[in-house]
C-alpha cells in the first residue's frame, strides 16, 4: 500500500525501524540500515536492509529461523533462500567459503561495447612504459 507514495521510504524505513528495536535489534550508528541482534551465549544476528530487500547473517541457525518466522508473521514476504546476487554482485556459497564476483557486469560491459571477442590480457598496461609525474605550473 506505501508503493508510488511520496513518503513511502521513509514511512517504511520507520515501519521497518520500529519493528527491529521491538524485536531486540540495534542500529548501527554509521550505517543506519544495519541492524545488529547478540544474545547471552554470544549468537550474533546482523541484518542489512536496502530499500524493500534484506540480507542477513550471523553465528546461529536457530536465530535465523526465529527471524524469518517473526518476519513473516509481521510482514508480507518470501524467502529468497540463499544469496546468488546482490546489487549486481553475484555470490557463490559453498563449503569453502563465500565468494563475490562481477563476472556479469563485466561481460555485460564488453557485450555492450562490442568488445567481448576482442583480445584480452592478464595485466591491461602497456609493458616499459614509464610513468613520471609531471607538475605544471
Amino acid at each position: 500500500a506505501l508503493y508510488g507514495l511520496k513518503q513511502a521510504p521513509r514511512a517504511w524505513y520507520s515501519r521497518i525501524e520500529s519493528y527491529f528495536q521491538r524485536e531486540g535489534f540495534i542500529k548501527c550508528p554509521s550505517e543506519h540500515t544495519l541492524f545488529v541482534k547478540t544474545d547471552d551465549r554470544d549468537s550474533l544476528l546482523i541484518v542489512s536492509l536496502y530499500v524493500d530487500d534484506l540480507i542477513f547473517t550471523g553465528n546461529n541457525e536457530v536465530m535465523f529461523s526465529k527471524f524469518k518466522d517473526s518476519m513473516k508473521n509481521e510482514f508480507d514476504m518470501s524467502d529468497l533462500g540463499k544469496m546468488s546476487h546482490f546489487l549486481g554482485v553475484e555470490v557463490v556459497q559453498n563449503a569453502k567459503g563465500i565468494f563475490i564476483t562481477q563476472a556479469k557486469y563485466a561481460r555485460d560491459i564488453l557485450e555492450r561495447f562490442d568488445m567481448l571477442n576482442c583480445n584480452s590480457l592478464q595485466c591491461p598496461i602497456v609493458l616499459g612504459q614509464i610513468l613520471c609525474l609531471q607538475f605544471v605550473s
